[in-house]
């Protein structure tokens, strides 16, 4: 983690992130069971789903201090992908954003089956 990641308040997932731990994971799932793992890490991390839309297929959760958005890509009909964009309500992050989206990630990969990092750049 650099230091100017350590100061940023928000963190976003994408394909071609130059940090490995925050790029695009696919999984062997469709949208439905990606979202019922979503839902079931807001539970765990006390994070209230305040919407679900499902023809962008986007998740917006609030917590304690930060909001999240999760988005998942049905690929096709058993292949999606997941990105999160994690905002926090500070000035400095110090470098929660970035440590919120590996836990998330790390619930994922435990509750989905896992296929890889960045497979469609």
């Amino acid at each position: 983690m650099g230091l100017t990641t350590f100061f940023m308040n928000t963190c976003e997932t994408r394909e071609m992130h130059r940090e490995g731990e925050l790029r695009t994971r696919y999984y062997r799932n469709n949208f439905d069971q990606c979202l019922e793992a979503v839902k079931t890490m807001g539970g765990k991390y006390d994070l209230e789903i305040r919407d679900v839309n499902k023809m962008h297929g986007e998740i917006y959760l609030l917590g304690n201090g930060y909001d999240v958005i999760c988005t998942v890509c049905q690929v096709n009909p058993i292949e999606a992908g997941i990105d999160f964009k994690i905002n926090y309500f500070s000035t400095f992050g110090w470098g929660r954003p970035q440590k919120r989206v590996v836990e998330f990630y790390k619930f994922l990969d435990a509750n989905l089956k896992f296929k890889g990092v960045s497979l469609h750049q």
